[in-house]
């Protein structure tokens, strides 16, 4: 059965919050699909939710606090977390680099992580 966008985003607010992320998290879809590991690499036991853990536990590690005070925030221009990803059916691993980015659109604020494509 798949997932509604909206058990999808519960889910990835869930995984953020067990790590101490304070504030919800988008993905973008380049980025989910990215994440997303085929069938093959699934049977091996590799799982969209390692892959966007490794991401949260960094860009958790990443945040500055505000204000001297306790709340944390993304450094002025956003990060860049580079990941290596597994692809299959043949094992090799190629570097994904995420731009985290805060963002308050309408008063609600959130991080946005994208993917940066390497355009040839």
């Amino acid at each position: 059965m798949k997932k509604t966008d909206s058990e999808e985003t519960a889910d990835l607010n869930a995984l953020a919050e067990m790590v101490g992320i304070q504030y919800p998290i988008r993905l973008s879809p380049e980025l989910s699909e990215l994440l997303k590991p085929n069938e093959f690499l699934t049977d091996l036991g590799i799982k969209f939710s390692d892959r966007i853990n490794v991401i949260f536990s960094i860009l958790k590690g990443s945040l500055i606090t505000k204000n001297s005070g306790q709340e944390e925030t993304i450094p002025k221009g956003g990060i860049v977390i580079p990941i290596p990803i597994v692809k299959g059916p043949y094992i090799r691993e190629e570097m994904v680099s995420v731009r985290a980015e805060f963002t308050d659109d309408g008063g609600k604020a959130e991080i946005l992580l994208t993917a940066i494509l390497e355009t040839e």
